[in-house]
């Protein structure tokens, strides 16, 4: 009777523990998991795991809107490798590599190669990832590219050249499972204006960042970034190394040799990986000044005075010109398909409000508060609105962000991630008329 009753208390005390929420992992811990992660808005694209909500009874989905980030690219430009490899080999030259320090030049030295005529293009992943977001997408919601009345797909992408293989591969992948769907393609000049409003490459001058922003973006770089350790381990002579610097800056050195290497996760190519040359120290802080630098970049903090709300409502209108278009009797669209950049993406998010981005940080602050750029910005990075109608014309929107199911916290939902479009409509069309200058 006693081994039953522990039995029976230890199945309860099981039961129990189920039921209590698992505590988040930190920022630490998932970096220690996967160092790649400190690759920020360059991290590769994690699989989801797809969890869906049933709509309530007599919904059926009809329509999507998507805006969706490019897929894994090489480096935008291979140009800043040659002043690295420059200091390196001058360095090799005078005898003053260690072993650890050969490795490292190896490192940048091959991917310096890789990148030759690369620059800014797609890779294979970055294929791979865009074509299997199209599958979820279809194998999630097949209803919306299968209606006869409704075969018409819109694409559109930025003028830059890893957008338009993004595009064809989520579409050629669409195509392929509903050879019905009628694909119609836009990129020029225009879409780069209702898609972005940046230049690529850089921010647009008509919505620069406020001054005190960088300046905050390198005050953390400054107080992150001790290259002492790191020069003992990579040079015979750190004193001497250091005079093979233009300016003497040995941690901007070791933060540029970390730049060149964290986007081997997006490669294919058999590159040698640069974590295990560093500590975990090193790769935690250079993670903390890149997360400050990617928000800054495209989000909203107190120090950039959220200056991105333009590009936000720009695309806003966009979305919601096109979903109207789409709901309209006759409509023969099934899909808004967008492919962009980040520069759009995550100000779309933030002035949405989307769980998860719905706050306004100082600059260094935002990953205490669980905002960690490889999460919320990766490359392949989406955002999807899903539409669903019932008989008697009632049309519902459940919101994706990467593919998981998410809310606008300033805009309570009406069933579970579910929101009406009578109640939707009216808040996006307050954002799309918002003074935002």
């Amino acid at each position: 009777m006693n081994n039953l009753i522990l039995r029976l208390l230890g199945s309860m005390a099981l039961v129990l523990c189920s039921l209590l929420p698992l505590r988040a992992q930190t920022a630490r811990e998932l970096i220690e998991e996967d160092p790649t992660r400190i690759a920020c808005q360059q991290h590769h694209y994690e699989t989801p795991v797809i969890r869906d909500t049933p709509p309530p009874a007599g919904f059926k989905p009809f329509y999507v809107s998507h805006f969706g980030r490019h897929g894994s690219r090489y480096h935008t430009s291979a140009r800043p490798f040659a002043p690295t490899m420059a200091v390196f080999r001058e360095m090799e030259q005078k005898g003053l590599l260690t072993d650890t320090g050969r490795m490292v030049m190896h490192i940048v030295d091959t991917l310096w190669k890789v990148h030759d005529d690369m620059g800014g293009y797609l890779t294979q992943r970055g294929s791979r990832e865009q074509q299997e977001v199209a599958a979820r997408l279809y194998s999630r919601c097949p209803r919306i590219f299968r209606q006869k009345s409704r075969p018409d797909v819109l694409a559109v992408s930025s003028t830059v050249v890893r957008c338009n293989q993004s595009m064809m591969n989520f579409c050629t992948e669409l195509k392929g499972k509903s050879p019905a769907l009628d694909f119609h393609y836009y990129t020029n000049g225009r879409t780069d204006e209702a898609l972005t409003r940046v230049q690529h490459g850089g921010r647009n001058p008509s919505f620069p960042p406020v001054d005190n922003s960088m300046e905050k973006v390198d005050s953390i770089k400054r107080a992150r970034m001790d290259a002492s350790a790191f020069a003992r381990r990579m040079f015979t002579d750190s004193t001497a190394a250091a005079a093979c610097l233009v300016d003497g800056n040995m941690a901007a050195f070791m933060t540029q040799v970390i730049n060149h290497c964290v986007i081997d996760q997006c490669l294919d190519d058999p590159v040698p990986a640069i974590y295990p040359y560093f500590t975990m120290d090193e790769l935690f802080n250079y993670w903390v000044y890149r997360n400050a630098a990617s928000l800054n970049a495209h989000g909203f903090s107190y120090e950039n005075g959220e200056a991105l709300r333009r590009v936000g409502k720009f695309i806003v209108a966009d979305i919601l010109e096109k979903a109207d278009e789409a709901l309209q009797d006759g409509s023969t669209k099934c899909a808004d398909l967008r492919f962009s950049h980040d520069g759009g993406v995550l100000p779309l998010m933030f002035y949405l409000r989307l769980e998860g981005n719905d706050e306004t940080w100082h600059l260094g602050e935002e990953w205490e508060h669980g905002w960690y750029a490889f999460q919320q910005i990766p490359m392949c990075t989406n955002v999807q609105m899903i539409f669903y109608r019932n008989r008697r014309g009632e049309v519902l929107v459940k919101f994706l962000h990467n593919e998981r199911e998410t809310t606008i916290t300033r805009l309570k939902p009406w069933k579970g991630p579910y929101y009406r479009w009578s109640d939707l409509r009216p808040y996006l069309a307050e954002l799309a008329a918002a003074d935002c200058d």
